[in-house]
Protein backbone atom coordinates (compact mmCIF):
# COMPACT_ATOMS: atom_id res chain seq x y z
CA UNK A 1 0.00 0.00 0.00
CA UNK A 2 2.93 2.41 0.78
CA UNK A 3 3.83 1.50 -2.83
CA UNK A 4 0.87 2.89 -4.25
CA UNK A 5 0.52 5.88 -2.53
CA UNK A 6 4.11 6.97 -2.98
CA UNK A 7 3.25 6.39 -7.04
CA UNK A 8 0.18 7.88 -6.90
CA UNK A 9 1.21 11.31 -5.28
CA UNK A 10 4.62 11.21 -7.59
CA UNK A 11 1.72 11.06 -10.67
CA UNK A 12 -0.62 13.90 -8.95
CA UNK A 13 2.51 16.18 -8.78
CA UNK A 14 3.70 15.31 -12.57
CA UNK A 15 0.17 16.05 -13.48
CA UNK A 16 -0.13 19.39 -11.36
CA UNK A 17 2.95 20.43 -13.63
CA UNK A 18 1.46 19.52 -16.70
CA UNK A 19 -1.56 21.33 -16.30
CA UNK A 20 0.04 24.62 -15.41
CA UNK A 21 2.51 24.91 -17.39
CA UNK A 22 2.05 26.48 -20.82
CA UNK A 23 5.64 26.16 -22.87
CA UNK A 24 6.16 25.94 -26.98
CA UNK A 25 8.31 24.93 -28.61
CA UNK A 26 11.77 26.24 -28.97
CA UNK A 27 11.70 26.22 -33.06
CA UNK A 28 8.75 26.62 -35.61
CA UNK A 29 7.38 23.81 -37.35
CA UNK A 30 7.50 20.54 -35.45
CA UNK A 31 6.94 17.62 -36.72
CA UNK A 32 7.36 13.83 -36.47
CA UNK A 33 11.03 14.25 -38.44
CA UNK A 34 12.63 17.38 -36.28
CA UNK A 35 14.53 15.27 -34.11
CA UNK A 36 17.91 12.91 -34.40
CA UNK A 37 17.18 11.74 -30.45
CA UNK A 38 13.77 11.48 -28.38
CA UNK A 39 14.11 12.20 -24.50
CA UNK A 40 15.15 8.81 -23.22
CA UNK A 41 17.29 7.65 -25.79
CA UNK A 42 20.80 5.97 -25.52
CA UNK A 43 23.37 8.69 -25.50
CA UNK A 44 26.46 6.51 -24.87
CA UNK A 45 24.52 4.29 -22.77
CA UNK A 46 23.26 7.02 -20.82
CA UNK A 47 19.52 7.66 -20.66
CA UNK A 48 19.54 11.09 -22.35
CA UNK A 49 17.35 14.05 -20.56
CA UNK A 50 17.18 16.31 -23.72
CA UNK A 51 15.75 16.21 -27.03
CA UNK A 52 17.79 17.04 -29.76
CA UNK A 53 16.53 18.65 -33.24
CA UNK A 54 17.36 17.50 -36.53
CA UNK A 55 17.98 21.03 -38.47
CA UNK A 56 19.76 23.98 -37.42
CA UNK A 57 16.98 26.89 -36.90
CA UNK A 58 16.31 30.39 -34.93
CA UNK A 59 16.26 29.05 -31.16
CA UNK A 60 13.23 31.04 -29.24
CA UNK A 61 12.18 30.93 -25.41
CA UNK A 62 9.75 28.42 -24.92
CA UNK A 63 7.84 30.74 -21.86
CA UNK A 64 7.93 34.02 -20.24
CA UNK A 65 11.19 33.52 -17.47
CA UNK A 66 14.30 34.76 -15.82
CA UNK A 67 17.78 34.22 -17.20
CA UNK A 68 19.31 32.10 -14.61
CA UNK A 69 22.99 31.12 -16.42
CA UNK A 70 24.38 31.38 -19.77
CA UNK A 71 26.76 28.64 -20.12
CA UNK A 72 29.70 29.16 -22.18
CA UNK A 73 31.31 25.86 -23.43
CA UNK A 74 33.21 23.05 -21.90
CA UNK A 75 33.20 25.48 -18.62
CA UNK A 76 29.83 23.87 -17.11
CA UNK A 77 29.55 20.38 -16.05
CA UNK A 78 26.91 18.72 -14.12
CA UNK A 79 24.29 15.37 -14.07
CA UNK A 80 21.40 17.21 -15.77
CA UNK A 81 23.86 20.28 -17.91
CA UNK A 82 26.62 18.74 -19.10
CA UNK A 83 29.68 20.17 -20.79
CA UNK A 84 28.20 18.54 -23.84
CA UNK A 85 25.47 21.25 -23.91
CA UNK A 86 28.31 23.92 -25.28
CA UNK A 87 27.20 26.96 -25.14
CA UNK A 88 23.78 27.05 -23.63
CA UNK A 89 21.47 29.18 -22.07
CA UNK A 90 19.51 27.91 -18.73
CA UNK A 91 15.69 29.78 -18.25
CA UNK A 92 13.83 29.88 -14.77
CA UNK A 93 9.67 29.48 -15.02
CA UNK A 94 7.12 29.10 -12.47
CA UNK A 95 6.63 26.06 -10.99
CA UNK A 96 10.32 25.35 -9.83
CA UNK A 97 11.22 24.24 -13.63
CA UNK A 98 13.88 24.77 -16.19
CA UNK A 99 14.40 24.92 -19.42
CA UNK A 100 17.57 24.24 -21.15
CA UNK A 101 18.92 25.60 -24.64
CA UNK A 102 22.14 23.66 -25.80
CA UNK A 103 24.56 23.87 -28.44
CA UNK A 104 23.79 27.55 -29.27
CA UNK A 105 26.20 29.47 -32.24
CA UNK A 106 28.01 31.45 -29.64
CA UNK A 107 28.73 34.17 -32.28
CA UNK A 108 24.20 34.15 -32.58
CA UNK A 109 23.73 34.64 -28.61
CA UNK A 110 21.31 37.61 -28.57
CA UNK A 111 21.56 37.77 -24.52
CA UNK A 112 24.05 39.38 -22.02
CA UNK A 113 24.24 39.26 -19.04
CA UNK A 114 22.92 42.20 -17.72
CA UNK A 115 19.13 40.76 -19.06
CA UNK A 116 17.52 39.15 -16.52
CA UNK A 117 13.80 38.39 -17.45
CA UNK A 118 12.75 37.15 -20.81
CA UNK A 119 9.69 36.51 -22.65
CA UNK A 120 8.10 33.69 -24.55
CA UNK A 121 8.80 33.37 -28.03
CA UNK A 122 12.07 36.29 -27.94
CA UNK A 123 15.00 34.69 -29.86
CA UNK A 124 18.09 33.38 -27.75
CA UNK A 125 20.37 32.41 -30.96
CA UNK A 126 20.87 30.59 -33.57
CA UNK A 127 21.79 26.46 -33.33
CA UNK A 128 25.47 25.89 -34.20
CA UNK A 129 28.18 23.42 -33.29
CA UNK A 130 29.24 24.64 -29.68
CA UNK A 131 28.65 21.04 -27.82
CA UNK A 132 29.47 17.74 -29.03
CA UNK A 133 26.77 15.58 -30.71
CA UNK A 134 27.48 12.96 -33.04
CA UNK A 135 26.05 14.15 -35.46
CA UNK A 136 24.86 17.68 -36.84
CA UNK A 137 25.39 20.51 -34.61
CA UNK A 138 21.66 21.29 -33.40
CA UNK A 139 19.65 22.54 -30.55
CA UNK A 140 19.51 20.00 -27.50
CA UNK A 141 16.48 20.85 -25.42
CA UNK A 142 15.58 20.22 -22.05
CA UNK A 143 12.71 20.85 -19.41
CA UNK A 144 14.26 20.81 -15.53
CA UNK A 145 12.12 20.15 -12.59
CA UNK A 146 14.56 21.47 -10.47
CA UNK A 147 12.73 20.86 -6.83
CA UNK A 148 12.55 17.33 -7.73
CA UNK A 149 16.10 16.84 -9.85
CA UNK A 150 14.45 15.12 -12.58
CA UNK A 151 14.62 16.01 -16.23
CA UNK A 152 10.82 16.36 -17.86
CA UNK A 153 9.75 14.64 -21.12
CA UNK A 154 9.51 18.28 -23.15
CA UNK A 155 7.14 16.46 -25.65
CA UNK A 156 4.60 16.45 -22.27
CA UNK A 157 4.32 19.84 -21.84
CA UNK A 158 4.82 21.01 -25.62
CA UNK A 159 1.83 21.23 -28.22
CA UNK A 160 1.77 17.66 -29.95
CA UNK A 161 2.63 16.75 -33.13
CA UNK A 162 0.39 15.25 -35.10
CA UNK A 163 2.40 11.87 -36.15
CA UNK A 164 5.02 10.26 -34.60
CA UNK A 165 8.30 8.23 -35.95
CA UNK A 166 6.93 4.55 -36.12
CA UNK A 167 8.54 2.42 -33.41
CA UNK A 168 8.87 -1.10 -34.05
CA UNK A 169 9.19 -3.87 -31.41
CA UNK A 170 11.66 -6.30 -32.30
CA UNK A 171 14.67 -8.04 -31.51
CA UNK A 172 13.43 -9.73 -28.00
CA UNK A 173 15.89 -10.67 -25.92
CA UNK A 174 15.69 -11.89 -22.30
CA UNK A 175 18.39 -11.64 -19.08
CA UNK A 176 18.59 -13.71 -16.54
CA UNK A 177 19.55 -12.41 -12.67
CA UNK A 178 22.79 -14.32 -13.32
CA UNK A 179 23.21 -11.56 -16.58
CA UNK A 180 22.81 -14.86 -19.44
CA UNK A 181 20.80 -13.55 -22.28
CA UNK A 182 18.51 -15.43 -24.31
CA UNK A 183 16.71 -15.01 -27.83
CA UNK A 184 12.99 -15.68 -27.18
CA UNK A 185 13.18 -16.74 -30.68
CA UNK A 186 15.55 -19.76 -29.77
CA UNK A 187 14.21 -20.10 -26.00
CA UNK A 188 10.96 -21.18 -24.88
CA UNK A 189 11.84 -22.78 -21.65
CA UNK A 190 12.89 -20.89 -18.98
CA UNK A 191 13.89 -21.83 -15.53
CA UNK A 192 11.95 -19.96 -12.37
CA UNK A 193 12.97 -16.55 -11.15
CA UNK A 194 13.52 -12.54 -12.06
CA UNK A 195 14.13 -11.84 -15.41
CA UNK A 196 14.47 -8.65 -17.17
CA UNK A 197 12.94 -8.14 -21.22
CA UNK A 198 14.59 -6.20 -24.08
CA UNK A 199 13.70 -5.11 -27.42
CA UNK A 200 16.01 -3.88 -30.02
CA UNK A 201 16.50 -0.40 -29.36
CA UNK A 202 15.26 2.30 -32.14
CA UNK A 203 17.57 4.27 -33.62
CA UNK A 204 15.40 8.09 -33.08
CA UNK A 205 12.49 7.48 -31.64
CA UNK A 206 12.03 6.11 -27.79
CA UNK A 207 8.73 4.95 -26.69
CA UNK A 208 6.42 6.43 -24.42
CA UNK A 209 5.22 3.51 -22.13
CA UNK A 210 6.36 0.12 -22.23
CA UNK A 211 4.63 -2.66 -20.32
CA UNK A 212 5.02 -6.51 -19.45
CA UNK A 213 2.42 -8.46 -18.98
CA UNK A 214 2.07 -12.56 -17.54
CA UNK A 215 -1.00 -14.46 -18.27
CA UNK A 216 -2.78 -10.99 -18.99
CA UNK A 217 -1.83 -9.53 -15.83
CA UNK A 218 0.77 -6.20 -16.06
CA UNK A 219 3.80 -6.69 -14.11
CA UNK A 220 5.86 -3.57 -15.06
CA UNK A 221 5.15 -0.81 -16.81
CA UNK A 222 7.79 2.16 -17.09
CA UNK A 223 6.81 5.47 -18.17
CA UNK A 224 9.22 8.04 -19.73
CA UNK A 225 7.36 11.30 -18.04
CA UNK A 226 10.32 12.17 -16.28
CA UNK A 227 13.89 11.03 -15.26
CA UNK A 228 15.20 11.33 -11.85
CA UNK A 229 18.70 11.70 -10.64
CA UNK A 230 19.13 9.63 -7.16
CA UNK A 231 22.80 9.31 -6.32
CA UNK A 232 24.48 10.69 -8.65
CA UNK A 233 22.67 8.29 -10.79
CA UNK A 234 19.82 8.94 -13.63
CA UNK A 235 16.85 6.67 -12.96
CA UNK A 236 13.54 5.32 -14.75
CA UNK A 237 10.71 4.62 -12.97
CA UNK A 238 8.89 1.21 -13.68
CA UNK A 239 8.00 -1.54 -10.54
CA UNK A 240 11.62 0.23 -9.55
CA UNK A 241 13.89 3.16 -10.17
CA UNK A 242 15.76 1.31 -13.24
CA UNK A 243 19.37 3.07 -13.77
CA UNK A 244 21.11 3.73 -17.31
CA UNK A 245 22.75 0.14 -17.16
CA UNK A 246 19.31 -1.25 -16.53
CA UNK A 247 18.06 0.41 -19.55
CA UNK A 248 20.35 0.19 -22.32
CA UNK A 249 23.25 -3.24 -21.20
CA UNK A 250 24.23 -2.87 -24.69
CA UNK A 251 24.16 -0.14 -27.28
CA UNK A 252 21.09 -1.91 -28.93
CA UNK A 253 18.88 -3.16 -26.17
CA UNK A 254 16.27 -1.18 -24.46
CA UNK A 255 14.15 -2.48 -21.42
CA UNK A 256 10.80 -3.19 -22.03
CA UNK A 257 10.72 -4.34 -17.94
CA UNK A 258 11.24 -7.03 -15.48
CA UNK A 259 8.78 -10.03 -14.61
CA UNK A 260 9.09 -12.98 -11.78
CA UNK A 261 8.95 -16.00 -13.84
CA UNK A 262 6.61 -18.67 -11.57
CA UNK A 263 6.02 -22.80 -12.93
CA UNK A 264 3.84 -23.59 -15.64
CA UNK A 265 3.12 -22.26 -18.87
CA UNK A 266 2.06 -18.88 -19.58
CA UNK A 267 1.87 -15.92 -22.10
CA UNK A 268 4.22 -13.13 -22.00
CA UNK A 269 2.91 -10.00 -22.92
CA UNK A 270 5.46 -7.11 -24.29
CA UNK A 271 3.71 -3.83 -25.01
CA UNK A 272 5.52 -0.68 -26.14
CA UNK A 273 3.39 2.58 -26.46
CA UNK A 274 4.35 5.97 -28.58
CA UNK A 275 3.14 9.20 -27.30
CA UNK A 276 0.21 9.46 -29.23
CA UNK A 277 -1.04 6.12 -27.81
CA UNK A 278 -0.10 4.02 -30.93
CA UNK A 279 0.54 0.11 -29.63
CA UNK A 280 3.39 -2.19 -30.60
CA UNK A 281 2.72 -5.90 -29.29
CA UNK A 282 4.09 -8.96 -29.09
CA UNK A 283 2.67 -12.37 -26.77
CA UNK A 284 4.92 -15.18 -26.48
CA UNK A 285 4.29 -18.74 -24.99
CA UNK A 286 6.64 -19.64 -22.75
CA UNK A 287 7.12 -23.09 -20.80
CA UNK A 288 8.68 -22.06 -16.82
CA UNK A 289 10.52 -25.13 -15.05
Amino acid sequence: MKKIKIFALLFVSIFLIFQTAAFDWPQDEVTKDSFTSYFGQNRGNILSTSVIFSEPAEIKAAEDGYILAILTENNDDSEFFPSTLGTAVILAHDDNLLSVYGNIDKDSLSLNETEKTIEAGAILGQSGNSGYQNNNGNLEFQIVDAKNKSAINPKVLMPRSESEIPLSLSGIIIQSKNKDFYDINTYKTFNSGLYKVYFKRNAIAAPYKTSISINGLIVDQISYDTITQENNKLCIIGKKKYTSNDVFPEENLQLIGEAMFTPGRATLGLVITDFLGNVKQLNYSIIIK
